[in-house]
């Protein structure tokens, strides 16, 4: 068996194949998730991410050692019901199938501001999962200021997703729904609902199609949030990534 690593920009995308005249499908594994690094967007109130260092070998320390100071909002991460207020549920008992999970990438780059259930009716059916891809894709790993205007769902979209039983949805800026909507809605029907969000994606180098996601938040006693590494995994005879 051979191992074959590729890098690709503006996205870090790994292939790992089998030997050249096997008949199994290549597998795809696309970073989907931020860099946190300075000069990263946040919401505005929350903490940016820091880096500090601690030891440093050419300091005379006897090993590299650093720390974070980061919202739990930070870059790419799930929200928890607790964020507001919806029940006791925090960071460490979300359910990790929601995160790990057949997952649909839909466009809605053609999306100027509002996604609403007209944008995904049909587009949808059967998926556990849904990752939007729209305009906002990009501009976070970009490190472009924050942007108030950013694409989002309506609350008829997120109606939509609960009653179409989507159990987790992904979205490529720092908030589901609209900066400072009056209340919340967007969020507080789809954590009422039981659906797990994600938040912060990168999905500017996906093909809309379906694939496996890997997304499991960080296991924090008391976490209204968690930050979470997120991958795609997609598998095609063909090598194409997605479906």
């Amino acid at each position: 068996m051979s191992l074959r690593t590729r890098h690709e920009s503006p996205r870090t995308r790994h292939e790992f194949a089998k030997d050249p005249t096997s008949r199994q499908p290549h597998m795809h594994i696309i970073d989907i998730s931020v860099t946190l690094r300075d000069g990263l967007a946040a919401w505005p109130g929350e903490d940016y991410w820091r880096l500090d260092k601690t030891l440093r070998i050419a300091e005379g320390g006897a090993a590299n050692v650093s720390r974070i100071t980061m919202g739990l909002h930070c870059g790419t991460h799930v929200d928890a019901p607790w964020h507001f207020g919806l029940s006791d549920q925090t960071a460490e008992s979300l359910p990790l199938d929601r995160f790990i999970t057949p997952a649909r990438v839909v466009d809605c780059t053609g999306v100027a501001q509002a996604i609403t259930r007209a944008d995904l009716a049909g587009r949808i059916d059967g998926t556990a999962a849904v990752l939007l891809k729209t305009a906002n894709s990009g501009t976070l790993e970009s490190l472009a200021s924050f942007n108030r205007q950013f694409v989002h769902l309506d609350p008829s979209a997120a109606t939509y997703l609960v009653e179409s039983g989507v159990h987790t949805v992904g979205v490529d800026y720092l908030s589901v729904e609209g900066f400072f909507a009056e209340g919340a809605p967007v969020h507080r029907i789809l954590l009422a609902a039981r659906v797990a969000i994600i938040e912060g994606l990168d999905l500017s180098a996906v093909e809309p199609g379906d694939y496996t996601l890997v997304a499991a938040p960080l296991k924090i006693a008391g976490g209204d949030g968690a930050p979470c590494r997120a991958v795609l995994i997609g598998q095609t005879a063909s090598g194409r990534v997605g479906l």
